[in-house]
């Protein structure tokens, strides 16, 4: 399982390194250039098995499309505390794609789609889904969202979260 979990990490890093180059070599005449973001979201699990709190730091990938319209690419690490008996069940390593959709000049909604690895033993992969409704400017990114993963054994389990995260503005030519 170990080494599935290594897999599912170099293959979201390398998806978050392609993506993020190849945006640069993208020409983009949109107020908000390519970016990189750094975020922490905390949460609460809809499960109680699952944990008490959920910690959530990520790295997105945001390509603009118009002024108004975005591509996203996110990965992290959900890290649940708490539980039941002191501990979760399994932590998770997301794999996610999405679009940001903005009303005004800096309200969006964004809904997400992906994969969210299992980083215990028999823990398997989900399908996450994940709508937010945020703000953001050309350095922060505030959002409420849901999160919600889907297992094939008819399993599901889920988190309302909080992120803010920091853009990295793309350096200049």
């Amino acid at each position: 399982m170990k080494k599935n979990i290594l897999k599912g990490v170099m293959a979201a890093a390398a998806l978050t390194f392609i993506s993020f180059s190849g945006a640069f070599a993208q020409t983009n005449d949109v107020d908000h250039p390519t970016r990189l973001s750094v975020g922490v979201g905390i949460g609460v699990p809809t499960k109680s098995y699952m944990g008490d709190v959920v910690l959530a730091p990520d790295l997105r990938v945001q390509h603009d499309l118009s002024n108004r319209t975005s591509l996203t690419l996110t990965t992290g690490y959900y890290g649940f505390v708490g539980g039941p008996d002191g501990n979760s069940q399994s932590d998770l390593i997301p794999l996610k794609a999405g679009a940001k959709f903005f009303f005004g000049n800096t309200f969006y909604v964004q809904p997400e789609v992906g994969a969210a690895f299992g980083t215990r033993d028999g823990a398997g992969t989900a399908f996450a889904w994940a709508p937010s409704l945020g703000y953001a400017n050309n350095k922060w990114d505030l959002a409420l969202r849901y999160e919600g993963f889907e297992y094939k054994n008819d399993v599901s389990n889920g988190m309302v979260a909080v992120r803010l995260a920091y853009a990295f503005k793309r350096p200049g030519k």
